[in-house]
């Protein structure tokens, strides 16, 4: 009897005190979605937090009570005896509206927090002091989850139970990648992925999609979110731009704490803020977690992103996951089910050790050769990470992709970017269809070039084209070998017989971009001469940001009005026509630009420092019927500031120089566009004639200051206004050489000022607006309302 009683005793006891060690998730009671950093009290007394995906391995005491909290949830309190049984646990959203806290001056604990953080943000900066390599694992879905207050159980519509039973399968889309990565600080950074897999189209742009949503640490200045840059709380000045309150303190067992501060814009404050919630911890005042989105959505893709950092081999606080949830406005697969992505990043093997410095190039992102082929390997790093459902996706959508062609889709969308529309083996240049400028009219025609369908290494191009307004035809083609894929060698040879802007440089650029205003500015030419050009030229990149063009041409001008060129003390003058003999070189070099290898593909990721551009060119004589020497040089450069909480500024500068005695149409020309009630065009002169002024050597600067967006409730207009100021000088030698045609120089300076606002009707990435622009100085006409122009600005921007 006493032995059963003593069993019976240490039964009782055991059951009291026996705890297991056990995962615990916890999850939207709506979305089915983790819930990261969720508090998890025990017994009233210890405390445990939730990961990025909403788990926590601890061990749980049948016999005690957990109290799951987070904010905007309701507390939700299971026994321990349950936990063990399911540890599974769902948190519903509270539906209660809180009234707005008031922190008097003086009275915010917050803000000492928040001073310390900013006071310490170059030691805890992940990109700063410290060179590092690490392993990454990265998973991008998306999918479908019913709108918010919808319950499962209530829905009776077929259509939307068989969605949702697709989603309870597999993915919409599905994206995966494993990435070595390797940075020293300031500026060297290259994360090479090794293996990858996509759902459907197996392009190698969407192995890359993950890292585009946010910035790596939450410690930048200017947080990127989908492409858009936010002021970061932390930043200088974020004590007077960010309303700070403290919300929760955990004591860890070692005694370090961890407070948890929400932010958000102060009210009246005109800026791109964001929301969310710090995680702080003491004793470093580093940050050890976040949860951040805009504090106003715009346009469809809403994002809201988490970090989860851990300290890392005693050193610091590092990254170890990052997640970002999309929500796309609107948009729904199937009755009650919205549209949604989620990413997240996995970050392993952390070393902090200097890197070998020669594997550092321009290129910041590389998707090795292969990779696809190694995509096997991701199920070794899935780990914990996997749904169940990767499988079905990728066997699903692939089929489904193969059948509809999407790789032709994507091929297509690829292509059209660059302005170029596949047709087969064959591109058509948009801009060879029809054009429009002053001197041809409407310029129609057609171009056809081949593509890599035909062959990676040859390629050859044609074109014709006829001007409504100068009855003129015109053609021209050339064929291209690729000696160099890597270094993108080409050597091309070309003949043409076009018009040219008389006096205009041509840096022999193929790019074309829908959202640079620049393009515009071809609307504008009125005076062209008739050009036979045959010509060879070799281009490379020396290295992914700079690169280097080498030409040499034969060309044979025919004056298209009754201009001559007819020098006081030479022979050497021209009437009708005349031919030059020229070499020189073309140079592009984009200061630390970031280069995105995609295979064989390059893709520029821009940069914030200056691009420069130089053209050199001898003209040289004795040549077949070639008399002219000279040496004409352009050099340009463009760059763009931002200033934090203002606004950004753009600055281009552009100088030219024609050393010899020769006709005008190897003279120095200033671009204006100086038409009322037309477009308005950056970087030229908005109130000069489209003619007015050559020169034999020049100088200009254009200036720009763009404000920042005025908020407003309509979703049709955010105006920006936009400060422009221009100014040029040149002059001219032997002015009296050039006869038949009417021009000024600019040697008493020229100037012009005027405001834009840009995006007064806004619909969807296209924008309208007004702007004046005013003349003045010594070139201003006589009548002051002659030196005001009205223009109409168009802007085209689909971040």
């Amino acid at each position: 009897m006493k032995n059963t009683l003593l069993l019976f005793v240490l039964f009782c006891l055991s059951n009291s005190f026996y705890a297991q060690k056990t995962q615990v998730q916890v999850l939207d009671a709506h979305s089915k979605t983790p819930v990261a950093f969720t508090k998890i009290i025990e017994d009233r007394s210890k405390t445990f937090v939730t990961d990025i995906d909403g788990k926590q391995s601890i061990e749980i005491k049948a016999s005690s009570v957990y109290i799951f909290r987070f904010f905007e949830y309701s507390d939700t309190i299971v026994k321990g005896a349950d936990l063990i049984d399911n540890p599974i646990v769902f948190l519903s959203p509270d539906a209660q509206v809180y009234d707005e806290v008031v922190i008097k001056p003086g009275e915010n604990p917050a803000h000492r927090i928040i001073q310390n953080v900013m006071d310490k943000k170059k030691d805890n900066d992940p990109m700063r002091n410290d060179a590092f390599t690490y392993n990454s694992y990265s998973k991008l879905y998306v999918t479908g989850e019913l709108e918010e207050g919808i319950l499962r159980d209530t829905i009776t519509d077929t259509s939307t139970i068989d969605a949702l039973e697709f989603l309870d399968k597999q993915y919409i889309f599905l994206t995966e990648t494993k990435a070595e990565r390797t940075f020293s600080p300031p500026n060297y950074d290259k994360e090479v992925i090794k293996s990858y897999n996509v759902s459907g189209v197996k392009d190698p742009m969407f192995a890359t999609l993950v890292n585009q949503f946010q910035s790596f640490s939450f410690y930048a200045n200017d947080f990127e979110l989908n492409q858009d840059s936010y002021i970061n709380p932390i930043a200088p000045g974020g004590l007077r731009r960010y309303l700070f309150i403290l919300e929760d303190t955990v004591v860890h067992q070692d005694q370090d704490t961890t407070y948890t501060i929400k932010f958000r814009p102060r009210k009246g404050k005109n800026f791109d803020g964001l929301e969310g919630y710090l995680y702080v911890r003491s004793s470093s005042w580093a940050i050890e977690r976040v949860i951040a989105e805009p504090h106003e959505a715009s346009g469809i893709v809403n994002v809201k992103i988490i970090q989860e950092y851990k300290m890392t081999a005693n050193k610091k606080w590092f990254p170890s996951k990052i997640s970002t949830i999309l929500g796309f406005s609107g948009i729904e697969i199937e009755g009650a089910v919205e549209l949604i992505g989620r990413s997240s990043v996995y970050i392993n093997d952390v070393e902090f050790r200097e890197p070998d410095f020669k594997l550092f190039s321009p290129v910041s992102v590389e998707v090795e050769e292969g990779a696809l082929r190694d995509s096997l390997s991701l199920h070794e790093v899935r780990g914990n990470t996997a749904s169940g459902k990767e499988g079905e996706t990728y066997k699903v959508i692939d089929s489904v992709a193969s059948e509809a062609n999407l790789d032709k889709l994507v091929f297509f969308g690829k292509v059209v970017t660059t302005g170029k529309i596949p047709a087969g083996i064959f591109n058509i240049p948009v801009w060879q269809v029809a054009y429009f400028n002053r001197y041809e009219g409407l310029r129609l025609g057609l171009g056809l070039e081949t593509n890599y369908r035909l062959s990676k290494v040859f390629g050859a191009a044609g074109y014709f084209a006829y001007g409504t307004n100068d009855k003129e035809w015109k053609g021209g083609g050339s064929v291209n070998f690729t000696l160099n894929q890597k270094r993108n060698i080409k050597l091309k040879f070309l003949y043409k017989d076009d018009v040219h802007e008389r006096g205009n440089t041509d840096y022999y650029s193929n790019s074309f971009n829908l959202t640079e205003q620049g393009i515009y500015r071809d609307f504008f030419v009125s005076l062209m001469d008739r050009e036979r050009v045959a010509g060879v030229n070799l281009s490379g990149l020396v290295r992914q940001n700079l690169k280097v063009q080498v030409f040499a041409n034969y060309k044979r001008f025919k004056i298209s009005d009754g201009y001559y060129y007819a020098p006081l003390f030479s022979q050497n003058g021209t009437q009708s026509q005349f031919d030059i003999a020229e070499a020189g070189v073309v140079i592009n070099w984009n200061i630390r630009e970031r280069i995105m290898m995609l295979e064989n593909r390059r893709v520029s990721l821009g940069t914030k420092w200056p691009k420069l551009t130089l053209k050199a060119v001898k003209g040289q004589s004795g040549i077949f019927d070639a008399n002219y020497d000279y040496y004409r040089l352009n050099f340009m450069v463009h760059q763009d500031f931002t200033i934090r909480g203002a606004g950004k500024i753009q600055l281009v500068s552009k100088c030219g120089l024609t050393y010899g005695n020769v006709p005008l149409m190897l003279q120095q020309f200033v671009e204006g566009t100086g038409i009322n009630y037309t477009l308005s065009v950056s970087n030229t002169f908005e109130t000069m004639g489209p003619t007015e002024f050559y020169t034999d050597k020049y100088s200009a600067l254009f200036a720009r200051y763009s404000f920042l967006p005025i908020k407003n409730k309509s979703s049709w207009s955010e105006p920006v206004f936009v400060i422009h100021n221009a100014a040029g000088y040149g002059e001219m030698s032997n002015r009296t050489d050039h006869k038949g045609f009417d021009f000024k120089t600019p040697d008493k300076g020229y100037f012009e000022t005027g405001v834009i606002a840009d995006y007064v009707i806004k619909l969807g990435p296209l924008g309208f607006g007004l702007g004046t622009f005013y003349r003045y100085g010594k070139h201003a006409f006589a009548e002051t309302k002659d030196n005001f122009f009205y223009k109409v600005s168009v802007r085209l921007n689909f971040l």
